[in-house]
């Protein structure tokens, strides 16, 4: 093969990856206010992750009873501008969600930094996570963009993110219950 040959086959994947890359890359705006970006924080313990506490909202607006009955009782018009509005939800939640996941992974990174003991198992298990999430992310993302509504695959998302903050609110607490009884120890000794 030559090197045009080369070019003419890697040209459509390396497109192909830039727009699933550039997909990937959630998108502020900036002119979005807090209370559009779910403003209540139930979470006070782990303020960085607090979007994946509203699932069972979103997964209510987003069931299919609830947009049977919307296309049953609303004029159509309506209906379809309700189903559009839902799935922009959808489209924010799932914003939120990688919000809280690289927010908890920044955390992770801290917590293992200050953690005495780093194993090289923990560290896989994190690449792993992460390397799951951001396919799982990029398949609910294309499926909302397709019009569909992947409730399934947004609630194993958020799962994911919750184990995540579950994990990290207890590495905390053992980090802090460590340093509590250095600190004890310091005052004894």
């Amino acid at each position: 093969m030559n090197g045009v040959s080369i070019g003419i086959v890697l040209f459509p994947v390396i497109t192909l990856c830039a727009v699933l890359l550039w997909l990937l890359i959630p998108k502020h705006n900036p002119n979005a206010s807090a209370a559009t970006v779910f403003s209540v924080q139930k979470n006070q313990s782990l303020p960085a992750a607090r979007h994946y506490l509203y699932f069972s909202q979103i997964r209510r607006a987003l069931s299919a009873a609830d947009a049977r009955y919307l296309l049953e009782t609303a004029p159509p018009h309506v209906a379809k501008q309700a189903l559009r509005e839902r799935r922009a939800v959808a489209r924010r939640f799932l914003q939120g969600l990688h919000e809280d996941f690289s927010n908890l992974a920044s955390l992770g990174r801290v917590i293992a930094a200050l953690s005495p003991e780093i194993s090289h198992q923990q560290e896989k298990e994190r690449l792993i996570l992460s390397v799951k999430f951001q396919i799982l992310y990029a398949l609910v993302w294309l499926r909302l963009a397709t019009g569909n509504l992947p409730l399934d695959q947004l609630e194993n998302l958020t799962a994911l993110v919750g184990r995540l903050a579950t994990r990290i609110d207890a590495a905390m607490s053992q980090i802090s219950a460590l340093s509590a009884g250095q600190v004890a120890q310091g005052i004894d000794g």
